[in-house]
């Protein structure tokens, strides 16, 4: 029905106010990090940072001189993390102290109103050694269902068997992930007159990693697995543990992603998958579950002008077109798979269709949405056929 005219008496200026369609749904960020751990100084609270140097000017302890340092000694996991991170595409972070046990729940519940958060590192934790510090990040992870955990391997181990990575009690979780193995920095304390300094100094995997995903995020999308030789790691000197393909076809299908050096592109990250794999298989690769958490939460930070909203077929028509203008655009970008969009993705909401009446009376709108995911190409196979001249 055409809006009546309304009738102006007098010259004058008028000013009618008009109700605007709901905006168009805007993807929401993948590679923002949060780093939990120790640091010499800083804010307890959550602080967000952009680079080193920001990590060393909020969070460096001073020397003797009074100069900042990032990295404090040695053995100072979260500076090496972040150092490590940012070398390799990181480019936010959120850093929360934490330093012991305890301060863990607080800094994770810290972050529950974060919700740019995508990835989650904890530097100085692993698995075995630090189980109850991992199962209440993954859980986090599991109840925000926006973000993963990076999850660190027991230093000075060798997997090879599936026994061998039983023992590292890894959490089963769609939400984690796992690299192997450890690598080998260069020490920056090694010309500090301490003879007994090594040369190199082993660190864990996960920031390398979370730098890398944010990096691929940038440059192909949260759909491309963060692997492959166009993963090559920077600020390496060499892996703990050098990786055949003998050795990653005994790791791979139990979930445990490797670091390899690879001819021509030096280390790189060989693996995408999550530790799912003994519970849920459809979440088993990596950019298949961080495309859903992507998705899952640019939907829901666009929407938030349906609560209240009259729950009627307007609604329900106007959340279809959001919505599947938002799909469409990221099918067009090729994060889906299929040739056409009704293969790529659907979106349903209605009465009938996603709804009952009862559902209505309760003052639910339910809406679905389905997407045919990318999935690595982790085995590429040429078949090779010999033909013969005809004689």
């Amino acid at each position: 029905m055409t809006k009546m005219a309304k009738a102006y008496l007098y010259p004058g200026v008028y000013i009618e106010e008009v109700k605007g369609a709901p905006g168009p749904i805007t993807g929401a960020g993948t590679s923002t990090a949060a780093f939990i751990g120790p640091t010499g100084a800083g804010p307890t609270e959550p602080k967000l940072v952009f680079k080193w140097a920001d990590y060393v000017r909020e969070f460096g302890e001073e020397d003797a001189d009074g100069n900042k340092q990032g990295i404090r000694n040695a053995n100072d996991r979260m500076g090496f993390a972040l150092y490590t991170f940012f070398l390799n595409g990181g480019g936010a972070a959120y850093i929360v102290r934490a330093d012991n046990d305890a301060a863990y729940k607080g800094a994770l519940d810290s972050l529950l109103t974060i919700r740019d958060v995508s990835i989650i590192c904890l530097p100085g934790r692993t698995s075995a050694r630090d189980q109850g510090v991992i199962a209440l990040a993954v859980e986090h992870a599991e109840k925000m269902q926006n973000r993963m955990v990076i999850v660190d391997p027991e230093p000075g181990i060798k997997l090879e068997t599936e026994g061998d990575v039983a023992n590292l009690q890894l959490p089963s979780s769609e939400f984690s992930v796992t690299y192997y193995p450890w690598v080998k920095v260069a020490n920056p304390f090694h010309d500090s007159g301490d003879p007994t300094s090594p040369e190199t100094l082993e660190i864990a995997p996960s920031s390398f990693a979370a730098g890398m995903w944010a990096k691929i995020d940038t440059r192909r999308g949260v759909w491309k697995a963060p692997a492959g030789l166009e993963t090559s790691l920077l600020g390496i000197a060499d892996v703990v543990d050098s990786i055949d393909d003998d050795r990653q076809g005994q790791l791979n299908p139990i979930s445990i992603n490797c670091i390899r050096k690879m001819p021509g592109a030096g280390p790189v990250i060989w693996g995408a998958r999550t530790l799912s794999y003994k519970t849920k298989n459809e979440w088993l690769y990596v950019p298949v579950r961080r495309t859903a958490n992507m998705i899952r939460e640019s939907v829901y930070n666009s929407i938030q002008w349906a609560v209240f909203e009259p729950n009627n077929h307007i609604l329900w028509a106007s959340l279809n077109a959001s919505i599947g203008a938002f799909m469409n655009t990221l099918w067009r970008a090729g994060a889906f798979q299929g040739e056409s969009a009704s293969e790529a993705y659907f979106v349903r909401c209605g009465l009938g269709v996603t709804m009952e009446q009862v559902d209505i009376d309760r003052g639910e709108v339910i809406v679905e949405v389905g997407f045919a995911p990318l999935k690595p190409a982790e085995f590429v196979i040429v078949r090779l056929q010999q033909k013969v001249a005809q004689q």
